[in-house]
C-alpha cells in the first residue's frame, strides 16, 4: 500500500514537468521570428503636379522586414513613387516630376486560415519630390508623413506569399499607393 502512495506521488510531481516541457519543445505551425523581403509593383495617385506633368505613374516597392510572431513585424523600405514626363505648360520644354520615399512601419496580421492572411500598417515615410525642366532641377519638397495601410496576402509555401496592399501616405504629401507583389521569408 505504501508503494502505491509512493507511485501515485512521483507521478504526479512528474506529470507537470512533462507537461511544459512538451509546451516549449513542441514544434510550431510557423516558426516566429523570419527576416523576410520583398518586390512589389505600385500604381501611386499623388495630389500634385508640376507644370502640368502629375505626380502619379507606375512605380516598384522594395521591403525587408522582421516576423516576430505570426502577428506582428516591422518592415522597412524603398518606394519609387512615380517618375512622369510631360510638357512644360509655362516654357513648352520637357518637364519631369520625380517621387520617392523610405519607409519603416509596424505590420499587423491575421490569419483567415493556413493560405490567406488580412493585414495592416502604421508608419512613416521620409519623402522626396523633384521637378526638372529639360534635364536642370527646377524644385523639390521633402518631408515625414504618416503611412497607413491594409492589405491581403496568399501564401504560396512555407517560404513565398502574394500580396496586394493599399497604402496612404498623409500629410505633405498626400499620396494613395496600390501594389501587388511577393515575399520570400527565411527557412
Amino acid at each position: 500500500m505504501k508503494l502505491a502512495y509512493f507511485m501515485c506521488l512521483i507521478s504526479f510531481s512528474i506529470a507537470p514537468a512533462v507537461t511544459v516541457a512538451e509546451d516549449i519543445f513542441a514544434p510550431t505551425e510557423t516558426t516566429p521570428g523570419q527576416f523576410y523581403a520583398g518586390f512589389s509593383l505600385l500604381k501611386s495617385d499623388a495630389e500634385c503636379n508640376y507644370q502640368g506633368v502629375a505626380c502619379d505613374s507606375g512605380g516598384y516597392k522594395l521591403a525587408t522586414g522582421y516576423k516576430f510572431n505570426n502577428n506582428f513585424a516591422v518592415e522597412g523600405g524603398y518606394y519609387d513613387l512615380f517618375s512622369n514626363d510631360g510638357n512644360s505648360t509655362t516654357t513648352g520644354g520637357k518637364s519631369t516630376v520625380n517621387g520617392s520615399g523610405l519607409a519603416l512601419s509596424t505590420v499587423g496580421s491575421y490569419s483567415i486560415d493556413n493560405k490567406k492572411s488580412l493585414s495592416g500598417r502604421v508608419g512613416f515615410m521620409a519623402w522626396d519630390v523633384e521637378a526638372n525642366e529639360s534635364g536642370i532641377p527646377v524644385a523639390g519638397m521633402n518631408g515625414t508623413d504618416i503611412l497607413l495601410g491594409v492589405g491581403g496576402g496568399y501564401k504560396l509555401n512555407d517560404h513565398w506569399q502574394l500580396r496586394g496592399e493599399y497604402e496612404h501616405v498623409g500629410g505633405d504629401l498626400e499620396t494613395n499607393v496600390y501594389s501587388v507583389g511577393t515575399t520570400l521569408s527565411t527557412l
